[in-house]
């Protein structure tokens, strides 16, 4: 395998801890399987190297390069795996130590969700704050000192974060079973606990090796420092692509790797090979606006890069240039598949599935449902069904309790039964309320969701969605069903906004109704042919690479998102997710802006700013 000077070095370096922090495109996944290449060629086994990986697609993908290199079947590497992954395997092995038999169960989201409803109602609290109680006791647990993490947030709503976390340990504990969190909690403490197990593993692995050290959370880094000598660890990643401290992620531990490893070396791979210089030194230029980073100066020596900024009257306009644009590069060559529309936030993407949608230009959204398919919008648009076609079974069915109103199955079933002939489930609904053939409180919620639907049947769309909104309360559901204090919870408010946005721009609830179904059918038909343009938030993006970007809606609230402008360091991990999607692109970047989204007055962004105060130095 052919490597550059700067990858070589870190290859071939032994002896100390090693941290290399590799630039966007510089091939850091080369590097890596390189290392372990020459570690075997060194006369390592490749049973006694511990490899993590993020993913099991990114774990799966290293053995295939592996086997290229190298020969050796995958079976060969059983320890190239997730941090999760590879500590089950510990865990499987001396789960006795933990007080657990063989074989444990993993519990899935859907075995936690339900034993956290248990749980909570036998405390005799809200079973809807389960979601809530379950995203902060997993950031407990992640952040590896769960009781300082509920000292400082000792309660979800009215629920003590502390009671319904040691609960839900012991009814764990009752099934044998663990959760995703637990696995690494619990290793952790096997091997602190454990000197002899934790001496084991120290020397089983003659050499650890981690990927996306900048994403590790507080308990990965432990575990990486209790299962490494120090002097056998290897770590690769890029400070300037940390996006992921909303998920915990603590981008201290990358910048302080010299400071915590004695006689650490630090490798830098500068040479991009993916982007046009005029790219790499436009997103250099921008990171130097952060204080908190890693030094290095990346370069390429691809020329010929074009950078552009666009500025917009309005997200329907910006739809359409971009659209536009996409048409010519297409006839210029550039296959659909090979440009991307990235966005900050999820909601951007409705006005590029509908524009282009209109200019027939194929695409697919990365990681991600389409704007019509998420929950909070099918709920909503659920009831606009509902009140339009009386006969649509599905809606009605969808709507009859959400928000839950003790409409339940039952109450359902037992409705359904009066149906006749061709009756819908709604017609029989409409016949249970006036015969007043129900207890008295399934029949006053059936018959507020009954008023409700002929309340906004001949409402325009907007009106429509905001009586629905403000009547069964919704936002108040979904502060129950996502996580309240979660960017979850804020991209499905600002999802509600854009529908209640677009929506107003029709005329009547069935232009409207008709516009998002063939949306949808759009969607559902290319899924079957693949291919397209891609739309995608840019933390879905992180890792792929397009000859054509666009970086849509560039403002001030949006990107940089509103939650993260009053923080230093929220701040500049906007940019470096900004710098993230500028080093997606090949060649062709362009940055579009708009003077107003979803009716209200916009700024553009610093970053756009920043971006071209340098552009006359490419």
């Amino acid at each position: 395998m052919k490597l550059t000077r700067q990858q070589q070095q870190a290859v071939s370096h032994m002896g100390s801890p090693a941290l290399v922090t590799a630039g966007a495109g510089s091939g850091k996944t080369r590097t890596l399987t390189a290392k372990i290449a020459h570690l075997i060629s060194s006369g390592l086994s490749p049973e006694r190297i511990l490899a993590i990986t993020f993913t099991n697609k990114a774990a799966d993908e290293m053995k295939n390069r592996l086997l290229t290199m190298t020969g050796i079947p995958e079976f060969k590497f059983p320890w190239v795996r997730t941090y999760h992954s590879a500590c089950f395997r510990i865990l499987s092995a001396h789960c006795r130590l933990l007080g657990f038999e063989s074989p444990v169960q993993i519990y899935d989201t859907y075995h936690q969700r339900e034993t956290y409803k248990s749980i909570l109602r036998d405390m005799n609290l809200d079973k809807k704050l389960a979601p809530a109680i379950m995203a902060e006791i997993s950031r407990a647990k992640n952040s590896g000192d769960p009781s300082a993490y509920f000292d400082a947030k000792p309660y979800v709503s009215y629920a003590p974060l502390t009671d319904v976390f040691y609960l839900y340990e012991n009814a764990l504990k009752e099934k044998n079973a663990v959760d995703f969190d637990n696995l690494l909690l619990l290793v952790r403490d096997l091997l602190k606990k454990n000197p002899d197990v934790r001496q084991k593993y120290r020397e089983l692995f003659d050499y650890v090796l981690v990927d996306e050290y900048q994403d590790t959370n507080n308990i990965q880094e432990e575990l990486t420092g209790l299962l490494s000598r120090g002097d056998n660890l290897f770590c690769v990643g890029d400070d300037w692509q940390a996006i992921y401290s909303f998920r915990g992620s603590n981008i201290n531990h990358f910048l302080s790797f010299e400071r915590r490893y004695d006689n650490a070396r630090i490798f830098r791979l500068e040479q991009n090979f993916r982007s046009a210089d005029e790219i790499v030194k436009l997103a250099n230029h921008l990171i130097e606006y952060n204080a908190g980073k890693m030094e290095k100066t990346c370069f390429s020596d691809k020329t010929g890069g074009v950078v552009e900024c666009h500025e917009f009257s309005d997200e329907r306009e910006e739809a359409a240039w971009v659209a536009e644009k996409i048409t010519v590069l297409r006839q210029a060559g550039v296959p659909y598949d090979n440009m991307a529309v990235l966005y900050r936030t999820k909601f951007t993407s409705l006005f590029f599935e509908r524009g282009l949608r209109e200019y027939h230009i194929p695409y697919h959204l990365l990681g991600d449902r389409g704007f019509f398919d998420r929950k909070e919008i099918m709920d909503i648009n659920s009831y606009l069904l509902a009140a339009v076609f009386e006969k649509d079974d599905t809606a009605f069915e969808r709507i009859v309790n959400t928000p839950r109103r003790g409409i339940g199955p039952k109450a359902l079933a037992n409705i359904t039964k009066l149906r006749t002939g061709g009756m819908s489930v709604q017609d029989a609904a409409r016949k249970a309320v006036a015969e007043n053939l129900l207890p008295a409180r399934t029949y006053k919620a059936l018959k507020e969701v009954l008023t409700l639907l002929d309340d906004i049947r001949s409402m325009p769309p907007g009106q429509a969605i905001g009586t629905v909104i403000d009547r069964i309360d919704y936002l108040g559901y979904i502060k129950q069903y996502a996580d309240t204090n979660s960017m979850d919870f804020t991209t499905r408010v600002e999802n509600i906004e854009q529908l209640e946005f677009a929506a107003s721009q029709k005329d009547s609830l069935l232009e409207y109704l008709e516009e998002a179904a063939l949306i949808r059918e759009d969607k559902e038909e290319e899924g079957e042919q693949g291919g397209g343009v891609n739309l995608s938030t840019i933390h879905s993006a992180k890792g792929l690479e397009f000859q054509v970007v666009f970086v849509a809606g560039c403002e001030e609230n949006l990107f940089p998102h509103w939650k993260s402008v009053e923080s230093p360091e929220d701040l500049q991990e906007e940019r470096r997710l900004m710098y993230v999607a500028m080093t997606r692109a090949e060649r062709f970047l362009y940055f579009t802006s708009t003077d107003f989204r979803k009716g209200q007055f916009t700024r553009r962004s610093r970053f756009l700013y920043e971006i071209e105060n340098h552009m006359d130095e490419i």
